[in-house]
């Protein structure tokens, strides 16, 4: 019943990683469509041949260790996020890079996203993490999140409904959380300061912020509200970015202890072709491919050699989050937002006050250890 339920997670581009030819590379991802066409497109161009599988994003972290941990049908490559790295790193589930691929020119915040224990365990992709965008005169904003509001209110003041765009979800209540000196980590969600947080984040939805969607629809709601020209400021990230009207007119700015991140490419220790796997990991990090997907959707390399030939607003973007902070390197960060994000909701519906709903997520979490 595992390795049913395992294969239907894994939604192909045709089948799961077991079945290809023994010549292709096994490539399982969290590419979303418009990334997977780009990329079938790019690497067919450029004479390799590879099978690839996506896994939804949701649940890619539970279903690519249950699939390493089988270690059976492994793929030769995987793309992960940052997150997931520690805790497959200490199930003995990846192999290093190889030395051409560990001393490549990687920029200190990419390569930083792909350490663990000390050690290079990944070959960094993107970049990426939240910042605040606006339209090229838009008053500008400081970096912290009491400036960020006083600045949404004069823009609520001077005729704009719900100026703030920022979303229902524990990532994006990590710099509120963080104002109040908590980070994301079992202990330190004992702080009075996380109610604080949580009660200021969530009062700003019907407020500063519209009343959220339903979930799901966040993406494309937020998207409506920006070119409805409804939002003077929007907490968000470059993933959002390429599909913006006017991306010539954008102003980036940073927005303090807001979380950093990224996606990995990793090669399993069962992987039946290690090599191949490396070098599709080095094809796409390249300076001319990740320069094709930085184009398109505002994705940020990780070579410094690419960012410096990437448009004006990915260096923008760039330069915003080389001050943010890279979320807590354990095996339990990726598992901390199972019982934040609903917490958040909960209060924001109505269906429980900043006490409960911390109260729940100090329970969730006392029962996960947090490794260093």
């Amino acid at each position: 019943m595992r390795c049913l339920a395992l294969a239907a997670a894994v939604a192909a581009c045709g089948s799961p990683p077991a079945a290809t030819s023994s010549h292709a590379i096994r490539f399982l991802h969290t590419f979303n469509p418009r990334e997977t066409e780009l990329f079938n497109a790019t690497i067919a161009e450029r004479g390799l041949v590879v099978d690839a599988s996506l896994v939804p994003f949701a649940r890619g972290h539970q279903v690519i260790t249950e699939l390493l941990r089988g270690g059976k049908d492994c793929p030769d490559l995987i793309r992960i996020d940052a997150t997931w790295l520690p805790g497959l790193v200490a199930a003995h589930l990846l192999q290093a890079p190889p030395e051409n691929l560990a001393s490549a020119a990687w920029s200190p915040i990419a390569k930083q996203l792909a350490l663990a224990d000390g050690a290079l365990w990944a070959v960094p992709q993107s970049i990426d993490g939240l910042v605040v965008v606006r339209v090229n005169g838009t008053p500008p904003v400081g970096p912290s999140v009491a400036e960020l509001t006083a600045a949404a209110a004069r823009a609520q003041a001077g005729g704009l409904a719900h100026p703030l765009g920022v979303r229902v979800d524990g990532y994006w209540m990590v710099p509120w959380l963080r104002a109040e000196g908590v980070e994301l980590e079992p202990t330190q969600i004992e702080s009075e300061g996380a109610v604080r947080a949580l009660r200021e984040f969530s009062g700003l939805f019907g407020s500063l912020a519209a009343t959220p969607p339903s979930a799901g629809s966040e993406a494309p709601d937020e998207l409506r509200r920006w070119n409805a020209h409804e939002l003077a400021y929007w907490v968000t990230g470059p993933w959002q970015l390429a599909d913006l009207r006017d991306r010539d007119q954008i102003e980036v700015s940073e927005l303090a202890h807001a979380p950093r991140g990224g996606q990995l490419l990793v090669v399993p220790k069962c992987a039946p072709q290690a090599a191949a796997g490396w070098r599709l990991a080095q094809e796409l990090t390249s300076e001319p491919v990740s320069l094709i997907f930085s184009d398109a959707f505002a994705t940020i390399p990780t070579l410094e050699a690419a960012q410096g030939h990437a448009t004006t607003l990915v260096q923008h973007t760039l330069a915003a989050l080389v001050h943010a902070e890279r979320l807590p390197h354990t095996v339990v960060t990726p598992l901390l937002f199972d019982d934040l994000n609903p917490a958040v909701a909960a209060v924001i519906a109505g269906d429980a006050t900043p006490e409960e709903a911390i109260a729940g997520v100090r329970r969730g979490w006392r029962r996960l250890e947090a490794p260093k």
